[in-house]
């Protein structure tokens, strides 16, 4: 007994005087934040100044996004969102605008996500453009690199369209 005892001491100073893991940086969330809202400043900038808006719009996407657009199924991968983005964009008269409005960031500084508004113009069922406007929630992952990639974005209506201007 006195044995198992000894060795039952002997294992429990030695797990008590192991070096211990090194602390994970801080993580100053407010900067994180920051960069959160310039990321989706950003990629809507670029989005309504590209020639391309469909590549526009990718050059966010992680490679494992989705997109979770009203009443359409999830677009999972560059592939899915590409072809739903291209379909939305071939529609005559089609815009989208987006403005972050707020931004949170993970304690450990790895995900976030931003909130925000947007206004859209879609043809209607009688071919004339109709207004949308609504919110919507981006997901991010912060990148070995630094910045910032869309791993899910998602938004719906605040009300049934009305008629463009």
């Amino acid at each position: 007994m006195r044995r198992a005892l000894g060795a039952l001491f002997a294992l429990a100073m030695a797990t008590a005087c192991a070096p211990a893991e090194p602390a994970a940086p801080a993580v100053d969330r407010a900067a994180e934040q920051a960069s959160l809202m310039a990321a989706d400043k950003a990629w809507s900038d670029a989005y309504q100044a590209a020639d391309d808006k469909v590549g526009s719009f990718m050059s966010a996407m992680a490679e494992d996004a989705m997109v979770l657009a009203p009443d359409a199924p999830v677009a999972k991968g560059p592939d899915a969102i590409r072809t739903m983005m291209t379909g939305l964009a071939s529609l005559p008269g089609f815009e989208v605008v987006w403005t972050a409005e707020s931004a949170q960031a993970s304690a450990d500084g790895t995900l976030g996500f931003t909130v925000g508004s947007y206004a859209m113009k879609v043809p209607g069922p009688d071919g004339k453009l109709v207004s949308v406007s609504g919110k919507y929630l981006t997901v991010w992952r912060k990148q070995p690199d630094g910045g910032w990639r869309v791993v899910a974005d998602m938004f719906n209506a605040n009300g049934p369209p009305t008629p463009a201007a």
